[in-house]
């Protein structure tokens, strides 16, 4: 029986998802009704993931092919005790063409933006996992290992330089000091790579924004592992607090009050794992890992300079000027989080 007969949806609604609409040659669709996988009927409502990977970029096929392999290793079976992935239901390969999976819909128990009682439970379920981890990281060539370039975005510095260095009137009536703190803040990315390749490490999404993250009957529920691999601990949890206000997943207010008190809960699912992982080692990489993103404060320079309104993608009615402030305040947690970075790595 070849995939198209053992996965068939031609009898179920389909209802196209706005999924990361930028990103063309992906569809991702609610099937309601009876899908037929390997011959048998599963009723409900499940989602469908495509890409077309004769169209797609080069980025978006790697990633479809390692959320694929993922799925397809047993990867994503037994993550943690409280982190689970979405329940595979069926997929589909064809060469040179599409990929196919179809996946169990998630709900989430809770409203969005993300509140604080979600984010420390999220926080501490990511933690179990990467004590589950630590220190035997698959060895898979599939795993992706570029997550420290894709957030320090080194192809961007010299036109960061400029911006940070020369900033307008504009500029620096908005960001003041935070605008040579993140010049500086360029010039020590080696150093951050230096000190998360120090940590101990294990087992990542690093995507998991909370967009990604559904507290789903006492677990929590990761989807999109597109970029699953190895990382230091504190680095998902980064992606938690930092990348959520950035994509506007939680606020910034809401993330500053309850960081300390995160980075706890995490090294307490962390410990409950992996008694050898200090609450030390997980704010060291949570710091160093929210200290690679200095770009958020070079793009709201240009953001100024230009005019361009500035927008949080999950929250597309938000004011331009409500959005800003956001950032801003996320801002200024990303300095502190680096300050204290290398301030402990020397």
């Amino acid at each position: 029986m070849d995939d198209d007969e053992r996965l068939q949806a031609n009898g179920a609604r389909r209802e196209p998802l706005d999924y990361d609409a930028f990103l063309a040659h992906r569809t991702v669709s609610r099937l309601r009704g009876v899908v037929r996988v390997d011959g048998a009927a599963v009723p409900g409502s499940l989602i469908e993931k495509s890409t077309d990977l004769a169209h797609a970029s080069p980025y978006l096929r790697a990633n479809a092919q390692r959320e694929f392999q993922a799925y397809a290793s047993g990867l994503l079976d037994e993550l943690a005790p409280a982190v689970r992935a979405p329940r595979l239901l069926g997929s589909r390969a064809v060469p040179d063409g599409e990929l196919t999976l179809l996946l169990e819909e998630v709900v989430h128990d809770g409203t969005r933006p993300l509140d604080a009682p979600a984010l420390l439970a999220a926080a501490h379920d990511l933690g179990t996992m990467a004590g589950r981890w630590c220190g035997r990281v698959p060895g898979e060539p599939w795993l992706f290992t570029g997550w420290i370039d894709r957030h320090s975005q080194p192809e961007a510095a010299t036109t960061g330089r400029q911006v940070l260095g020369q900033p307008s009137a504009d500029a620096m009536t908005l960001l003041g000091d935070r605008l040579a703190a993140g010049l500086r803040l360029i010039e020590a990315q080696p150093r951050l790579r230096t000190t998360l390749d120090s940590l101990p490490q294990t087992l990542c999404h690093h995507d998991a924004v909370g967009a990604n993250v559904f507290i789903s009957s006492g677990q929590t529920v990761l989807i999109d592992w597109e970029s699953v691999g190895p990382g230091p601990v504190g680095a998902d949890l980064a992606s938690l607090l930092f990348s959520s206000v950035r994509r506007g997943d939680a606020q910034a207010s809401v993330v500053a009050a309850i960081v300390d008190d995160a980075v706890a809960s995490y090294a307490a699912g962390v410990r409950a794992e992996d008694p050898a992982i200090t609450e030390g080692d997980v704010r060291l990489g949570f710091d160093a890992a929210a200290g690679l993103r200095w770009k958020l404060i070079a793009d709201l320079a240009v953001a100024v300079e230009t005019g361009r309104p500035v927008r949080r993608g999950s929250l597309p009615d938000e004011s331009p000027a409500q959005a800003q402030a956001e950032l801003v305040a996320l801002s200024d947690l990303l300095l502190a989080s680096a300050r204290r970075a290398l301030s402990a790595g020397g």
